[in-house]
């Protein structure tokens, strides 16, 4: 049933411009930030042979992509008043949240695989002997696929508070938003060593930025493993709380 709500999804985002516009627009962003705009983020810009600015960029790009993916995911089934015959179905909640969730989650991966293209290009630009540490590049892809899903199910847990789309997309913005910068902001302005770590340590940047240097931390992946099972509980609370 979850792979049947995965289906749904993905006819429901392919048959309109929504992924389309989603994911060509983060891959033409990513495209011009990397190679065409003199930016930070500009891999000619930054030690030849480092693939690092890309794992920079993607996240300010997700705070954007993720959430619009995750606006519509309950919101137009309010609006539409398809909820409640959803409701009808000989479905389990988890199922529903789960079947969701994948569809957006394959989008996502839809958009960022064609991202490898940037290494393997970058790679050409190397000397003969030089080559890119692609143990590393795919340890900060696997940071990037669990932080995206850790932005999707946030996501997908505005879009639940609201029946309106832009209302569930600015809020889904909030919460990766909050999730990702919020805490070191506010870590910053705490003198206690103790406290500052235990704040700081609630942001998914630093875990994030951790893995993405291709160091395997249990810390890091308890921290994602740990809130999106929390978000995919809430999300499942909120779907049950609409259902009463």
């Amino acid at each position: 049933m979850m792979w049947t709500i995965a289906k749904r999804e993905l006819r429901m985002y392919f048959g309109q411009l929504t992924a389309y516009l989603v994911v060509g627009g983060y891959l033409l962003l990513t495209t011009l930030g990397l190679w065409f705009f003199d930016t930070p983020f500009n891999l000619m810009n930054s030690e030849l042979g480092s693939f690092t600015p890309f794992f920079e960029l993607s996240p300010l790009l997700f705070l954007f992509l993720l959430p619009a993916l995750g606006m519509r995911s309950f919101s137009e089934e309010f609006s539409l008043g398809t909820f409640e015959l959803l409701m009808t179905k000989p479905i389990k909640l988890y199922e529903l949240f789960a079947g969701k969730l994948l569809g957006i989650f394959l989008i996502f991966i839809s958009a960022l695989l064609p991202t490898l293209l940037h290494a393997y290009f970058l790679e050409q630009l190397l000397q003969a002997n030089d080559h890119l540490d692609w143990g590393v590049i795919l340890s900060s892809y696997g940071a990037l696929l669990l932080l995206g899903l850790l932005f999707s199910v946030s996501s997908m847990c505005a879009s639940l508070l609201f029946q309106s789309q832009v209302a569930a997309f600015l809020s889904g913005l909030f919460l990766c938003f909050s999730q990702f910068y919020m805490w070191s902001y506010l870590a910053e302005g705490i003198n206690d060593l103790f406290w500052y770590q235990w704040i700081n340590n609630l942001g998914a940047s630093l875990h994030y930025y951790g893995l993405s240097r291709g160091v395997l931390s249990f810390d890091d992946l308890a921290y994602f493993i740990g809130f999106i099972a929390l978000f995919f509980h809430i999300g499942i609370t909120l779907i049950q709380k609409k259902r009463q």
